[in-house]
C-alpha cells in the first residue's frame, strides 16, 4: 500500500468516525443534522472503497458524493441550526438553499454538458457556500458561540483553503485540509446540534 493510499484512507476513516459518531449521537430526532451526517458517512465509506480498490464504478461513485459533500451538509446543518435558535424565520429562509442545492445537484449529473451548464452550475454552488457560511458567522455572533464560528471557519477551509493550498503549495495539498476540515466541522456540528450552543 502506498504512502497516498494509506494517507487518503485514514483522512476517510477520520470522516466516517466523525460522522459515524454524529449519526448516533445527533438521532433522527434532527433531520436536517441526521442527513448531513449520512451523506459524510457515505462520502467516507465511498472513498474508503475507492482507496482499496482500483475500481472505475467506485472512482465515478466518489466524484458524485465530492460534489454532494460541497454543497449538501452545510445548508441542511444550518437549517437544523436556525429552527433550534430563536430565528426560526430565518431557519426557514435556509431551507431555500435547498432548491438551488438541489438544482445544483441535478446539473452536476450532467456538468459534461457544455461550458454554460458548467458555468452555472459554478455560481450556483458558490452562492450556496458563501451564503450559508455568511448565514453561520451571523449566527455564530449572535448567539455568542465560538462552536459556531469554529463551523464557519471550517465550511471556509474546506472549500476556499483547501483549494488556496492546491493552487499555491503543492498539487495535492488541498485533499487532506479538505477531509480534515470535513471531519472537524461534522464533530463540532454534532455538539452544537446535540448539546448547548
Amino acid at each position: 500500500m502506498s504512502d497516498n493510499v494509506a494517507i487518503n484512507s485514514v483522512l476517510n476513516l477520520l470522516l466516517c468516525g466523525a460522522t459515524g459518531y454524529g449519526c448516533y449521537t445527533v438521532g433522527v430526532a434532527h433531520p436536517y443534522a441526521f442527513s448531513a451526517c449520512v451523506i459524510g458517512l457515505c462520502h467516507g465509506l465511498v472513498g474508503l472503497i475507492d482507496c482499496l480498490t482500483s475500481d472505475e464504478n467506485a472512482k465515478k461513485c466518489k466524484d458524485m458524493t465530492t460534489a454532494l459533500m460541497e454543497i449538501v451538509p452545510l445548508p441542511l446543518v444550518n437549517v437544523e441550526l436556525f429552527f433550534g435558535g430563536e430565528s426560526n424565520n430565518i431557519g426557514l429562509g435556509h431551507g431555500l438553499f435547498i432548491v438551488p442545492l438541489a438544482i445544483s445537484c441535478l446539473v452536476a449529473l450532467c456538468k459534461n454538458s457544455g461550458e454554460e451548464v458548467s458555468e452555472a452550475y459554478d455560481t450556483i454552488k458558490l452562492m450556496t457556500i458563501l451564503g450559508n457560511i455568511t448565514s453561520l458567522c451571523y449566527l455564530a455572533v449572535n448567539e455568542s458561540s465560538w462552536l459556531l464560528g469554529g463551523m464557519a471557519f471550517l465550511a471556509f477551509m474546506a472549500k476556499y483553503g483547501a483549494e488556496f493550498c492546491e493552487s499555491e503549495v503543492s498539487e495535492g495539498s488541498g485533499q487532506p485540509i479538505t477531509y480534515i476540515s470535513w471531519s472537524a466541522f461534522f464533530f463540532l456540528a454534532t455538539m452544537a446540534v446535540g448539546g448547548e450552543k
